[in-house]
């Protein structure tokens, strides 16, 4: 059995979160959020921005988004009275917004005269997705940020908001070993498997690979000009269907996208919550969460990259034993619920201190407190 996180030191009285986010499908953020604050024992009114088009087919849906953003030009407020509403039905102790990039900074301003909550961002995704950069004109309370270079960046630069650096995560009840049938296995099996969007920047890594058995699951935009033909499962993974094509692969590739500059992806926690053996691009900031060659094996070059593949496919123990170690590591550090707690520990000591937009991120050390449960 696979070690879980121990409970915390640390016990605090279950804030009430209004939690503010795009999408709640299995296995998006939001939902293993959602999830992991109800386990955690905190009561959750989750509001999603993209609401009113979700009952939308997906074509319409799509080509919906596309024509507001034409002709509105902010359409991103047409939920403001509503979330101004739900935030003052539910009056929360704590607002917390996924990503940032769907809030505008308006819509922030008029949300605190709704609630006297902290109001802070937990951004996720790396630099090309800030769009029109709503993140850092919000003047959140706190703002968690996944790369360490912009967090170092915006904190020297940026004084109406504090920065604070905090990784993506797993989710142990999702992202877990599992036992593959004969037909699952004839299915998912191959030497290489990759979860992702695809875009030219990973295509071009993974034309390296030719000759290999290789899987690929994710979005392919409608512009790409395809040169992996037949290698591309024409769709994402999500749960379990994740964690089996992570078992089914003897290798789980891990290519970071260009604007991780000192960050991980979700999928390096993912991938490694399923207790898949993963090839991860080298990024400074890998050592902090993984122990390379240990937990996780890293590559520079796409030469490096091919290297380590024959390698590791020619060493299947090793790569296991690899693989083993990193989910305990996963386990027992990086789930969603060590990163909440951080969040919860940060914001509500900053609130019971008044130490708002800059200043101490510590605050007080008298906070709320709240339970301690294992993941």
């Amino acid at each position: 059995m696979m070690a879980s996180a121990p409970p915390s030191t640390v016990a605090y009285a279950a804030p009430r979160v209004l939690l503010i986010g795009t999408h709640y499908y299995p296995d998006a953020m939001e939902w293993h959020v959602l999830e992991t604050l109800r386990h955690m024992g905190c009561p959750v009114q989750a509001f999603a921005t993209d609401a009113r088009f979700n009952a939308m087919p997906g074509p319409v849906r799509k080509a919906f988004i596309k024509t507001s953003h034409l002709l509105l030009r902010e359409p991103e407020r047409g939920v403001e009275r509503s979330l101004l509403r739900v935030a003052s039905d539910f009056a929360p102790s704590l607002v917390l917004v996924i990503l940032g990039s769907q809030l505008s900074p308006k819509t922030v301003e008029l949300l605190r005269g709704a609630t006297r909550a902290p109001i802070v961002c937990w951004c996720q995704d790396q630099m090309t997705t800030l769009g029109r950069q709503y993140l850092l004109g919000a003047g959140y309370d706190t703002v968690f940020i996944k790369d360490r270079y912009l967090q170092d960046l915006f904190s020297r630069m940026i004084r109406s908001t504090s920065f604070h650096y905090l990784p993506e995560a797993c989710n142990p009840k999702v992202h877990r070993s599992v036992e593959l049938s004969a037909a699952e296995r004839e299915r998912f099996g191959c030497d290489v498997m990759i979860a992702g969007s695809l875009y030219y920047y990973r295509q071009e890594i993974l034309r390296a690979l030719d000759g290999l058995d290789l899987k690929m699951w994710g979005h392919v935009p409608d512009w790409l000009v395809m040169r992996l033909h037949g290698r591309h499962a024409g769709r994402m993974v999500y749960t379990d269907e994740k964690a089996r094509a992570v078992a089914g692969a003897r290798i789980a590739l891990n290519t970071l996208h260009f604007g991780e500059i000192d960050a991980l992806n979700c999928r390096a926690f993912e991938l490694a919550g399923c207790g898949g053996f993963q090839l991860v691009t080298s990024t400074p900031v890998l050592a902090e969460h993984f122990t390379p060659d240990r937990e996780v094996v890293a590559f520079r070059t796409v030469e490096e990259l091919v290297d380590k593949v024959r390698h590791y496919l020619a060493n299947p123990e090793a790569a296991r034993a690899i693989a083993r170690q990193g989910q305990q590591r996963a386990y027992r550090e990086h789930t969603y619920e060590h990163r909440l707690r951080e969040i919860l520990r940060i914001s509500l000591r900053r609130a019971a201190s008044g130490d708002r937009n800059g200043g101490g991120a510590e605050g007080s050390a008298a906070a709320v407190t709240v339970a301690a449960t294992p993941p």
